[in-house]
């Protein structure tokens, strides 16, 4: 009986991941795409919302198959991290371990993608505020990851 609900208490945590994986990615996409067309727009590019609309579309598609592994994996280390890890801080910092967590996955996946390649390969990240806008997306992964988690406990 107890390896059921452990098995369940798994299953929960590993959906969870998901969820936060998917905001993660959907809101990271959102402000690359945001970013680039802002860049265009100051180019003096004329984009109709229709064109707007369709570029974050074929962004959030695009991007999925690439971006959302790594952060799903870059998710996975930095909440077992934060697991271990808030049981040996305070009540204020273990509330803010998840979220902190999955802030630093996506600091480390923009600042990993300009040392790899010498750039940023997504060029919403190619400026201070599109990097700071692009890494708070694992901020909110992370809040959500906490949110799910703490009601299943």
């Amino acid at each position: 009986m107890a390896s059921r609900g452990m098995g369940a208490r798994w299953g929960w945590l590993a959906a969870a991941l998901l969820a936060a994986t998917a905001a993660t990615h959907l809101l990271m996409s959102l402000a690359h795409s945001l970013m680039v067309q802002g860049a265009l727009a100051d180019l003096g590019v004329d984009l109709p919302m229709r064109v707007r609309a369709s570029g974050i579309a074929r962004d959030l598609v695009g991007l999925a198959p690439t971006l959302g592994p790594v952060i799903a994996g870059a998710l996975l280390v930095a909440f077992g991290v934060a697991a271990l890890l808030r049981r040996r801080v305070g009540a204020l910092l273990s509330a803010l371990a998840f979220p902190l967590a999955g802030w630093a996955a996506a600091l480390a996946i923009l600042a990993g993608l300009r040392l790899a390649f010498g750039f940023s390969a997504l060029a919403g990240a190619r400026t201070p505020a599109g990097f700071l806008l692009m890494s708070l997306a694992g901020l909110a992964g992370g809040a959500l990851f906490a949110s799910l988690a703490r009601r299943r406990s």
